[in-house]
């Protein structure tokens, strides 16, 4: 993965608390504050995709796929936070039973 150096500045304090945290995981404060932003950035995606999951505007295929994760991670999203998808309407299960019986015949 190719990388690009950022800056930004922090409070004193948070700083402190990077070190500490570094020291305790043995990463040097870089690591740390990249593995964190990195899981921070996982995060978000999971969250902003299941959210279509649970619009239905997504299924659970592409919301993993929304969320660069694999489908075993997004399930475990959706079901660790009780997110369920709308319910079908009759038409949309009608035509799940004709998809399914295409596939079975």
């Amino acid at each position: 993965m190719e990388t690009k150096l950022i800056t930004t500045r922090l409070p004193v304090e948070v700083v402190l608390e990077l070190k500490s945290i570094a020291k305790e995981e043995h990463l040097n404060r870089a690591s740390l504050v990249r593995k964190m932003v990195m899981d921070k950035l996982e995060e978000y995606s999971l969250k902003k995709s299941a959210d279509a999951y649970r619009k239905g505007t997504a299924s659970m295929e592409e919301s993993a796929v929304r969320a660069n994760v694999s489908i075993w991670k997004m399930m475990d999203y959706v079901r660790e936070n009780n997110i369920t998808p709308p319910p079908e309407t009759p038409e949309e299960m009608e035509h799940g039973l004709k998809r399914t019986e295409e596939i079975i015949d």
